[in-house]
């Protein structure tokens, strides 16, 4: 079906003692990036000056690797109510972005979490419909000023990872002024196995909007981020929808040394579609 680049395929970095042993490692094992995790905290941004941002800028461009990172997704609620919340979240991720920004990054992943709704007494709530205007045009301003604050510099990516209706209506507007993108994560697509419908759909009809694809298995009944091939997800045909496209795929499964082994069994799947990596 065509050629994709070897730098094309990343791994997410937790366990790594630091970011310069992620980029060694990867250029050692035929890694085009790495995804440093901003909810680590060794890597957060107050633990990095001007200086060292230069350095590990310097460091990865002269291993051929790229960058991108995972945002906080510890509940940093872009849709909060109360003002002084969602002031610190923004500001929390700007100085994420801007990190990102220093030392080059190419994506920055974020989550949109749920608002809560209350339940009633053996029924569904009417909270979260009575008061939907109010979250969704908090979360939209608040996605509108990220993509601003990035300034084109580093492509901002929601992931599709607890994405609900109001996020989905959210993304449909936003999407087609071409400053935000998308981050699937195949697996969280998916419910025991099977593609949940309505996220699915979304995803496809903006697949052109897909910058960052995130890979990992899951095995009936269990935990996700397995190795690729040991559970139920039809990573193959993703694949085939998404390699021939403007897309990076990460290896979400750790420790790294299972990342790569996994990226052996990708690069299998990938030949028997017909797709040869290039370097």
């Amino acid at each position: 079906m065509g050629e994709i680049s070897w730098k094309r395929f990343g791994y997410h970095v937790v366990y790594d003692t630091d970011i310069y042993d992620a980029i060694d490692f990867a250029s050692r094992h035929g890694f085009g990036y790495i995804v440093p995790d901003l909810m680590i905290p060794r890597f957060f941004p107050e633990n990095f000056d001007q200086n060292e941002r230069k350095r590990i800028k310097e460091v990865a461009n002269s291993k051929n690797v790229a960058i991108s990172f995972h945002g906080p997704s510890d509940y940093l609620n872009l849709g909060s109510l109360h003002p002084e919340v969602r002031k610190a979240v923004l500001q929390r991720l700007k100085a994420c972005l801007d990190l990102a920004s220093d030392v080059g990054a190419e994506r920055f992943t974020i989550h949109i979490d749920p608002p809560f709704d209350f339940v009633l007494a053996g029924a569904k709530g009417t909270y979260l419909k009575n008061h939907w205007a109010q979250h969704k045009n908090a979360t939209k301003e608040s996605l509108e000023e990220l993509a601003e604050h990035s300034q084109g510099n580093v492509l901002v990516c929601v992931e599709n990872d607890r994405l609900g209706e109001m996020a989905m209506e959210v993304l449909n507007d936003l999407l087609p002024k071409g400053n935000l993108f998308l981050t699937w994560d195949i697996p969280k697509s998916n419910l025991n196995g099977n593609p949940i419908a309505e996220m699915e759909k979304f995803l496809l009809s903006n697949q052109d909007k897909v910058r960052e694809c995130h890979l990992h298995d899951q095995k009936p009944g269990k935990s996700s981020h397995d190795t690729l091939g040991a559970g139920n997800i039809d990573i193959p045909r993703y694949l085939k929808i998404l390699a021939p496209q403007d897309v990076h795929f990460t290896i979400e499964i750790r420790p790294r040394e299972k990342a790569l082994e996994s990226l052996g069994i990708l690069g299998r799947m990938l030949a028997n579609l017909g797709f040869e990596i290039t370097k």
